[in-house]
């Protein structure tokens, strides 16, 4: 299967700025029967390539210009070829399992999650049954929260979308971290692509997100509320983190004034 991404950020300021610098993480972690086809990733100023406490690709555009505008666009294909019930990575750990533990940022823990893992701590600290305990969450969260666009926005906490009953991937992604962390199971954020052209799956004209939780033996194995799956070939992984911050997919600072406003249209097909 192959698929192909064009992806376009654009920041529209309602007042010129004399000087912008853009982070993008959106290069691609393939999966170990995952191959990157091509992969162009293009915007304005003076291109630079580093890496992050995460291990992320990071690329910065800083442009020392007067500009009123920056557009950002990822154009790419990736193919699967593996028959896994879901992606295997082969990586160099970059931080220590324990550290995914950190009850802090967007996926901050407390009491009010007790309901959602009610019963599930002795499975979930067995390893051999802790996938299987981790899919019952799935279903848990997908019980208590929609899936509704509209009634959040990036920084909504998962206390604030587990309240409200409803939100998107990112929300559900947030809440099932949150769950895995106050089970003492190690989670982290993912930001990556998912095809967007099938209406059986809960996913916008954006990148998509979801979890990974640590399995002995297992290491990473990933988990998207969202559509109550793990993710398999169609999902592409390009950034990982403790919440949507260290993984956002484009984020940004300006010297001048005014407003900024953000605009993203994602499309992720099959194309064979």
């Amino acid at each position: 299967m192959r698929f192909s991404v064009h992806h376009a950020t654009r920041f529209q300021f309602d007042q010129p700025s004399g000087h912008s610098i853009h982070d993008v993480r959106l290069t691609p972690k393939p999966a170990a029967a995952q191959r990157i086809v091509s992969w162009h990733i293009d915007g304005p100023g003076k291109k630079s390539e580093w890496k992050d406490g995460h291990g992320n690709q990071v690329t910065t555009f800083s442009v020392a210009r007067q500009h009123d505008n920056v557009e950002i666009v990822v154009q790419g294909i990736y193919e699967y070829s593996g028959t896994d019930q879901w992606l295997r990575y082969v990586e160099e750990p970059t931080l220590p399992a324990p550290f995914w533990l950190r009850n802090t940022g967007l996926a901050r823990h407390d009491a009010s999650f007790d309901p959602v893992i009610e019963g599930l701590a002795d499975r979930a600290a067995d390893p051999t049954k802790r996938v299987a305990t981790l899919h019952e969450l799935m279903e848990r969260i997908s019980a208590r929260v929609a899936y509704k666009t509209g009634v959040s926005t990036v920084d909504t906490t998962a206390v604030e979308a587990l309240t409200r009953g409803a939100g998107v991937a990112q929300d559900e992604a947030h809440i099932f971290i949150a769950c895995c962390r106050r089970l003492g199971v190690p989670a982290r954020y993912v930001s990556g692509y998912l095809r967007n052209d099938d209406p059986e799956l809960h996913v916008g004209r954006t990148s998509h997100s979801w979890a990974e939780a640590w399995v002995p033996g297992l290491e990473w194995v990933g988990f998207d509320p969202a559509n109550g799956i793990s993710p398999r070939g169609d999902s592409l992984r390009v950034a990982v983190g403790l919440d949507y911050r260290d993984a956002a997919p484009v984020s940004g600072r300006r010297v001048g004034f005014g407003d900024a406003k953000m605009t993203v249209d994602c499309s992720v097909r099959l194309i064979d």
